[in-house]
C-alpha cells in the first residue's frame, strides 16, 4: 500500500486516500501505482519550482533590504543632523584644499632651497678640493722644509764641532797667554831695571855732553873774534824726527809726496785661489797683497816676486773683505760667515774672532792705532769693535744692508757707509747717531766707499755703472765718472783712489780696468788683462792691484816715476 509523502499537502493526502479506497474496491493496486508515479514527477517538478521561488523572494528580500538601506541612508541626508556633518566635511575640505595650496607653495620653497643649497654644495666641493690641493702643497712644503731643517741640524752640528776646535785652540791660546803676560812681567821688571840704567847711563854722558859743549862753547867765543861764525849743521836728532815713525794725523792714510803715474804694464799675473776671488788689498807699505776667495781662505802674497807667503784659515764661509792695520803687522777678514777675524801676520795665527752680526759681513776696517775695527753687515747694523776688550762696544741700525764702510778721520770717530738701498750715510761712532744722509746720488745700490788721502772728498761705486765724488764738506757732488763699456761687475766691487788723489780706478764687468782723472772726471787709460768680472782694485805707491772674480790676480807696475813733490 501505498503511503503519503511526508509533509505533502492535505489534498495529496486525499487523494492518496481516495487511491486507496478506489484500489480496495476495484483492481488490486495497479491504478494507485501509476497514479502514485505521476504524483512523484509533479512533487519533482513542484519541488524545483518551489526552491526557485525561494531563490526568488531571498533575491527580493535582499532588494528590499538594500532599498531600506537607501530610503535609511535618505532620510539621514535629509536630516539637520546630516546637514551639519555635510557642512564641516565640506569646512574640511576647503581647509585641506588650503592645506594642499600651502603644502605646494612649501614644495616650491623647499624646490628653491634645495637648488641653493646644491649650489652651496657645489661651493663647498670646489672650496675642499682646493683645500685638498692646499694640503697636498703644503706637505710637500712640509717635506721641503724638513730636510732643509736636517740640513740647517747638520750644519749647526758641524759649527758646533768648529766651535768646540775654536774653544779648545782658545784654551791653548789662553795657556800661552798666560805663559806671555808671565813672560812679559818678567820683561817689564828687566825692562824697569835696564831703564833705569839707562838713565843713568844718560845722565853721565849728559854730564860729559855738558862738560864738552861748555868746553866747545869757550873756545868758540875766543875764535868769534877771529873768523866769522859758521852755522853749525843740524844735529842727528833734529833729522831724525823729520822722518815719521808711526801715523799721525796728517798722514795716516799713508799720503805719497809723488805725483802718482797711471801702472800700464802687468809685471805679475797669478792663479790666486781654488775658487772664485770676492776681494784684494795691498799692504801699506806696498810689499804684500791679500785675497780672499769663497774657498773660505785668505792668502798674502809677495808683490814683488808673486809668490805666496802664506794662507790663513779660519773662516766658515767665503771672505769678502781684507785690510791690512797701519803697521802691516794685523790682517782682518769679513766673511759671510757673519764674523769678522783679525789674523797676526808674524805668526799666521788668529788673534781675535769678531761675532755678534746675525748677517754677512761684507766689510771690515781697522781704525789707525788698531785699537778698534768697524764692521758693516747685511744685518743693517755697523759695530765697533775694541780689539783691547774683545768685543762690540757701539751697534748703529743702518736702515739698510751695508755694502762698505770706511773711516774719515784719524781717530775713527766718523764712519761712511754705503747700501743696499742706494744711499751713503756719516755716522758719528761716539754717539751712534747719523749724522748725515745722502740720498738720490745713485740708481743703484753702492758697493764700495772710498776716502781720498787728505780726507776732503770720498768716492763711491755703485751698480747703477757710475762713480761719484762727493765733497765732505757740502756733501755736494764734485764729478760724476762713467765711460762706454764700463759696468759694475758685483755688488761688492771695490773702487780707490790713487794715492795723490789725482785719479780713480775701478774694474768693469768685462775685466777692463778703468782710470778716470779727478780733476775733469774723464777717462785718462783703459788697460786689460783679465776677462771676468773685477771684483776689487787697490792702489798704493806705484803699484796697482787687480782681482777679477775668476781667480787671477794682477799686479800692474810703471818703468819710471816723475820726480815731481806733491804737496797737498
Amino acid at each position: 500500500m501505498t503511503m503519503a509523502h511526508p509533509g505533502a499537502p492535505q489534498w495529496e493526502t486525499d487523494i492518496l486516500g481516495l487511491f486507496v479506497q478506489r484500489d480496495r474496491h476495484e483492481k488490486a493496486f495497479t491504478n494507485m501505482v501509476e497514479s502514485y508515479n505521476g504524483l512523484v514527477q509533479k512533487l519533482t517538478f513542484y519541488v524545483d519550482q518551489n526552491k526557485h521561488l525561494e531563490s526568488s523572494a531571498q533575491n527580493s528580500k535582499d532588494q528590499h533590504d538594500k532599498m531600506a538601506r537607501q530610503v535609511s541612508v535618505l532620510r539621514e541626508q535629509g536630516s539637520p543632523m546630516n546637514q551639519k556633518r555635510s557642512a564641516e566635511l565640506e569646512a574640511q575640505v576647503a581647509s585641506l584644499k588650503d592645506e594642499r595650496a600651502e603644502l605646494y607653495k612649501t614644495q616650491g620653497t623647499n624646490a628653491q632651497r634645495l637648488l641653493d643649497l646644491n649650489d652651496i654644495l657645489r661651493v663647498k666641493d670646489a672650496n675642499l678640493a682646493q683645500g685638498k690641493e692646499d694640503i697636498r702643497r703644503l706637505t710637500e712644503s712640509n717635506t721641503f722644509l724638513a730636510r732643509k731643517n736636517q740640513e740647517m741640524t747638520e750644519l749647526v752640528n758641524e759649527k758646533n764641532v768648529t766651535i768646540q776646535v775654536i774653544q779648545d785652540e782658545l784654551t791653548t791660546l789662553q795657556l800661552e797667554m798666560s805663559k806671555l803676560d808671565e813672560r812679559q812681567r818678567d820683561l817689564e821688571r828687566e825692562n824697569a831695571q835696564l831703564l833705569q840704567r839707562w838713565l843713568k847711563k844718560m845722565n853721565e854722558e849728559a854730564d860729559k855732553m855738558n862738560a864738552g859743549n861748555a868746553f866747545l862753547e869757550n873756545e868758540h867765543q875766543d875764535q868769534s873774534a877771529l873768523s866769522p861764525s859758521v852755522q853749525s849743521p843740524p844735529s842727528t836728532r833734529s833729522l831724525r824726527s823729520m822722518g815719521p815713525e808711526s801715523p799721525t794725523q796728517s798722514n795716516w792714510r799713508g799720503a805719497s809726496s809723488i805725483f802718482s803715474i797711471i801702472p800700464q804694464i802687468s809685471s805679475k799675473k797669478f792663479t790666486a785661489h781654488d775658487a772664485e776671488v770676492n776681494t784684494v788689498s795691498l799692504s801699506n807699505g806696498g810689499s804684500m797683497v791679500a785675497t780672499g776667495s769663497n774657498d773660505k781662505k785668505i792668502r798674502i802674497w809677495d808683490i814683488k816676486t808673486g809668490s805666496l807667503k802664506s794662507t790663513l784659515t779660519g773662516c766658515l764661509q767665503s771672505v769678502m773683505c781684507v785690510s791690512f792695520n797701519a803697521t802691516d803687522e794685523l790682517l782682518l777678514g769679513a766673511s759671510n760667515d757673519n764674523a769678522a777675524r783679525l789674523w797676526h801676520l808674524g805668526t799666521g795665527r788668529p788673534r781675535h774672532t769678531l761675532t755678534g752680526h746675525i748677517g754677512k759681513v761684507f766689510s771690515a776696517r781697522f781704525n789707525p792705532d788698531s785699537s778698534k775695527v768697524v764692521s758693516g753687515s747685511h744685518d743693517r747694523t755697523i759695530k765697533v769693535w775694541d780689539l783691547q776688550k774683545g768685543y762690540c762696544i757701539r751697534t748703529m741700525f743702518t736702515f739698510a744692508s751695508v755694502n762698505d764702510v770706511c773711516l774719515l778721520d784719524f781717530d775713527g770717530s766718523t764712519i761712511a757707509s754705503g747700501h743696499l738701498d742706494n744711499n751713503l750715510r756719516f755716522w758719528d761712532a761716539r754717539s751712534g747717531n747719523c749724522v748725515k744722509e745722502v740720498t738720490g746720488i745713485h740708481m743703484g745700490q753702492i758697493t764700495s766707499v772710498c776716502p781720498s788721502t787728505d780726507g776732503s772728498q770720498i768716492l763711491t761705486n755703485s751698480r747703477d755703472n757710475t762713480l761719484r765724488i762727493l765733497d765732505m764738506r757740502t756733501y755736494e757732488t764734485v764729478s760724476v765718472l762713467h765711460a762706454d763699456g764700463y759696468k759694475t761687475g758685483t755688488n761688492w766691487s771695490k773702487a780707490c783712489f790713487s794715492p795723490d788723489g789725482q785719479y780713480v780706478v775701478s774694474g768693469s764687468a768685462d775685466g777692463t780696468l778703468y782710470y778716470w782723472s779727478t780733476r775733469e772726471g774723464v777717462v785718462e787709460k783703459t788697460v786689460k788683462e783679465q776677462s771676468s768680472p773685477i771684483v776689487g782694485v787697490s792702489w798704493v805707491n806705484s803699484s796697482v792691484v787687480s782681482a777679477e772674480k775668476d781667480k787671477t790676480v794682477v799686479i800692474w807696475g810703471t818703468t819710471a816715476r816723475r820726480p815731481t813733490i806733491y804737496e797737498k
